[in-house]
């Protein structure tokens, strides 16, 4: 399927304050049906003058209206948007007691969300999903979605160049937000960071592109067109006229898509490497041009959110949170046999989307591996030397990653709280036609001392040694629950992307 085009971009608007009811609300008295028989005399008592239903009647649909109002809202649909155009909404979980624990810091809430780039839509890739996918309805359901949810800070994934040129970026900046875009130049989607101009400033910025940054003595197998982006926001004048004693400048916020291919694990592995060294350069560079460089690293608070294209048993994840890492057992074997696997020539410089989220430049044949996560591997010496290196690279950077969800999503959500992984991270933020997972985070980066900081954080500590506190976290729905659809997603009433929204609120120490 192809993308709309610009002019159908520009016809897109939200239409506000729309009230319709779905037509399985619709009462017996606002449809009649033309085939209704004639009422009988002893029936005229229940209506009364000139045919107005009765009082008895009109509390009867009154009660319909509102049970069905009630049964929408327990699904997590608004009652009052029509439905091809609702989405499920999800509650925000309590961390900490809001009268035993006041808040007294700076409170904003964090969302990360690959929307889905519609250049990237295939029928194949959704067979199920309809008119869910086309960008005319879609468009108003990320908009509706983005106003229900009015997180403070947004890091987006798969954004249309097209579509944010012509109508993101515009409505965005009607609801209070500014925004800032990165791609490269060969491809038709990128990345977004979105910031409520009202809480912050951007005062520096910095971009990522994985296929020229360096990794120690490690090259690049092969060119990815994956970016990345980190931007300084600092706190603005209302923000600091209610904390004028503070000394925080405000926070660091990166967003990234690492490579999607399923073979990619060694190279979203180098990936992550760059992540951590990059945001520890931009780190240095703020304090150095906007705090004089007085050694105090607490000034900023720094956040990395995006689509890492890893789940947390695997080595881009463990090599950013588990420190030391120690690659064992399934990750081991993973990364073992993506070493195995020989990229396309065609690759370098390739600039069709094909070639990305479930694109075939790389056909499989003998010498390639069958699968990416086989039972067994046995790595040649080379392969296990490059292995081995990755290891030790991550292991000489003193930087490492706390996951906001592994930190904190057991204590208000066990039932999907490290279920098929050791983190504490919940099942999955991914549901399409044919796979799902965790692929997304919200960081928290720190210097790291080279101390043992294999086990996950506790809530506790996390919150006392950084100054961050935890409020609240978006739920996220288990597979059990998503199971029940049938399908993939996006799907008309249930939600616009393959991807789920990850929201966190939190409170900052000033």
């Amino acid at each position: 399927m192809t993308s709309d085009t610009p002019e159908e971009v520009n016809s897109t608007t939200l239409n506000e304050g729309n009230t319709a009811i779905p037509p399985e609300m619709t009462s017996p008295v606002e449809k009649k049906s033309e085939e209704e028989p004639t009422k009988s005399k002893s029936k005229k008592s229940k209506k009364g003058k000139k045919g107005k239903p009765s009082p008895e009647e009109i509390a009867r649909i009154r009660i319909e209206r509102q049970r069905k109002k009630e049964e929408m809202l327990q699904k997590g649909l608004d009652p009052n948007v029509p439905p091809e155009l609702s989405f499920i909404k999800r509650p925000m979980l309590s961390l900490h007691d809001k009268e035993a624990d006041p808040m007294k810091g700076f409170n904003f809430t964090l969302m990360t969300y690959n929307c889905l780039a519609q250049a990237l839509i295939r029928r194949k890739l959704f067979p199920d999903s309809g008119e869910a996918v086309k960008w005319l309805r879609r468009s108003k359901v990320l908009l509706n979605k983005f106003k229900h949810y009015n997180s403070d800070v947004i890091c987006l994934q798969e954004v249309d160049s097209i579509q944010y040129q012509s109508f993101w970026k515009e409505e965005l900046e009607k609801m209070g937000y500014e925004s800032q875009f990165y791609k490269k130049g060969s491809k038709n989607h990128g990345i977004a960071i979105v910031w409520k101009r009202e809480l912050f400033t951007l005062t520096d910025k910095m971009l990522i592109d994985y296929d020229k940054e360096a990794s120690g003595d490690i090259p690049t197998r092969t060119t990815t067109n994956n970016v990345g982006l980190v931007l300084a926001l600092k706190f603005s004048n209302k923000v600091l006229e209610k904390f004028p004693n503070t000394k925080r400048s405000g926070i660091l916020i990166g967003t990234t898509h690492l490579f999607w291919h399923p073979f990619g694990t060694y190279d979203r592995t180098r990936q992550t490497y760059v992540v951590l060294n990059k945001m520890k350069e931009f780190m240095h560079r703020v304090n150095v041009l906007q705090e004089g460089n007085d050694g105090d690293d607490s000034h900023w608070y720094p956040f990395f959110c995006g689509d890492f294209n890893s789940q947390p048993y695997d080595t881009p994840y463990l090599s950013m949170t588990n420190k030391p890492v120690t690659y064992e057992d399934r990750a081991k074997t993973v990364i073992g046999c993506s070493t195995s696997f020989k990229f396309s020539k065609k690759r370098d410089g390739e600039s069709d989307a094909d070639d990305e989220e479930g694109g075939n430049i790389e056909k499989f044949g003998k010498d390639q591996p069958q699968t990416p996560v086989p039972e067994t591997f046995t790595p040649t010496e080379e392969q296990a030397a490059m292995v081995k290196n990755i290891e030790a690279l991550h292991n000489t950077l003193d930087m490492r990653a706390i996951s906001l969800y592994s930190v904190g999503y057991g204590k208000v959500h066990p039932e999907n709280a490290g279920l098929d992984n050791s983190r504490g991270e919940p099942e999955i933020s991914n549901w399409a036609h044919t796979w799902n997972g965790l692929l997304d985070y919200l960081f928290y980066f720190k210097k790291w001392e080279f101390d043992d900081k294999r086990q996950v954080d506790s809530l506790d500590m996390f919150e006392k040694e950084n100054g961050v506190k935890i409020r609240e976290l978006l739920r996220m729905p288990g597979k059990d629950e998503m199971e029940k659809f049938g399908h993939g997603q996006p799907h008309t009433g249930e939600y616009p992307s393959d991807h789920l929204t990850m929201v966190a609120a939190l409170e900052l120490d000033m």
